[in-house]
């Protein structure tokens, strides 16, 4: 029963961490903290076992307020240092000892501590002459404080899991657990031929102890932050007729995170702009009120691209897309656009022509389009022109279902071209300036 009662006031009393303090010492070493911090000793008995030594936070000033006290957040030690005792001849600790360790435990490991911790372990034997029953003594004492964390977590290392957050281009902050493998110091040392000096640490003997020490080290537990961008460079994917550029994290991006994320990201791109593969499928631009005239269109699919409904941060994703089309030269009277998706107010996508630029070659004359997209359009890209119902017998010829290029409209069926007996194209003028020339002759009706 007492030892019961022991362990509860150990555990009380170090996540608390409200006592006054029973003991202020001054390690004799270079790694002493001067400045504002205090340390608890706890559990100290008078051969120097079983004992903790946890830092605190400085003191708040007192002053006058009227003002209602906030609650105080949780204090998580920036240091916790012990002395572990051993069972003699033995590695094994004693049972006081382990009620230190889960103590030790519940402060370093608890869920919501903050911290990046690392760990050192400095292992005694008994300073008995060295024999060869007791020669690896201190280096199994010293595998046993290990084993005693890597066992809570049954995996071979010390893993800690720190509440932070990791930032997602559509999310925003989010709150994270960095999962880590802690690092730590590994020492053991025979004391039979050290000195009286040697053998006590800070007025306390070392026979027959584990040193066990955790600090806070942010940059030695987690090292460089790993940023993640979708795509992980800048990508240029080319056709015979297009090209798509998407810079490095146009789609989207996550930072400050520890864990292994697969960053490459597929992307695939298909062009639909030669007059036979255009026409062998003709159809419209979808559009509930104009006809726009299909000039032809590229297809962009991209992993990792983000969704416009659920996405928090839309302003994250500039037009930084850029799409080019060369067009031909008759197409350069036909003042063609781009038509890609809109988002209306609902967040409901239309197509609607977006911004076009024309870029001149001065030698040849040829004309590129281009256009900036964001990272919510990648989809279907279409080239086209807006006409009027009654226009649609300047581009289109009557077809009857079934017909190569045939596609239902209007209450009935057009197609964008006809052959002749000799396999010419006929088509009519103003197609000819929206369409790409095809393969072969072409005749006007």
């Amino acid at each position: 029963m007492k030892k019961v009662l022991y362990f509860l006031a150990v555990n009380l009393f170090v996540l608390t961490l409200a006592a006054q303090p029973v003991r202020e010492r001054k390690p004799a070493t270079e790694t002493t903290k001067p400045v504002t911090e205090t340390t608890q000793v706890l559990g100290l008995q008078s051969d120097g076992c079983n004992y903790l030594m946890v830092s605190q936070p400085p003191k708040p000033k007192r002053g006058k307020t009227t003002k209602k006290q906030e609650p105080i957040e949780p204090y998580y030690p920036e240091r916790i240092e012990a002395y572990i005792c051993f069972e003699p001849s033995s590695a094994y600790y004693t049972e006081e000892g382990l009620n230190i360790l889960d103590s030790i435990y519940s402060i370093a490991f608890a869920k919501g501590n903050n911290k990046f911790y690392k760990m050192t372990i400095d292992a005694f034997d008994d300073a008995d002459p060295l024999n060869e029953m007791n020669a690896s003594l201190a280096r199994d004492r010293a595998a046993m404080i290990f084993n005693y964390f890597s066992s809570r977590e049954g995996t071979e290392f010390i893993i800690k899991r720190t509440p932070s957050t990791y930032i997602h281009s559509c999310s925003g902050e989010m709150p994270y657990y960095i999962k880590y493998k802690m690092p730590f110091d590994f020492k053991w040392t025979n004391l039979y031929n050290k000195t009286e000096e040697e053998r006590t640490k800070d007025g306390i003997s070392l026979v027959g102890k584990v040193r066990l020490i955790i600090e806070d080290d942010p940059e030695g537990c987690l090292g460089e932050y790993f940023d993640y961008y979708y795509p992980s460079q800048d990508s240029v994917l080319s056709g015979n007729h297009a090209s798509v550029t998407i810079p490095k994290g146009a789609l989207e991006s996550i930072t400050h995170t520890k864990d292994t994320i697969e960053y490459t990201c597929n992307i695939s791109y298909k062009e639909y702009m030669s007059f036979e593969e255009l026409t062998n499928n003709y159809h419209l631009i979808p559009h509930k009120k104009q006809f726009l005239i299909n000039a032809g269109y590229i297809v962009i699919d991209a992993e990792h691209q983000p969704d416009y409904t659920s996405c928090q941060n839309k302003e994250n994703f500039q037009p930084v897309v850029k799409v080019r089309v060369p067009i031909e030269l008759q197409q350069n009277d036909a003042r063609l656009k781009f038509y890609a998706k809109v988002y209306d107010n609902k967040g409901r996508p239309v197509y609607k022509s977006i911004p076009t630029k024309k870029e001149k070659d001065k030698e040849t004359k040829l004309q590129t389009l281009t256009a900036d997209l964001t990272a919510f359009q990648l989809d279907t890209i279409y080239i086209g022109k807006k006409v009027e119902e009654k226009e649609l017998s300047d581009y289109f010829f009557s077809a009857k279902e079934g017909e190569p290029g045939a596609f239902q409209a209007m209450g009935g069926w057009l197609k964008p071209y006809k052959l002749n007996k000799k396999g010419q194209y006929i088509i009519r003028k103003q197609m000819q300036m929206v369409l790409r020339k095809p393969i072969g002759d072409i005749i006007e009706e």
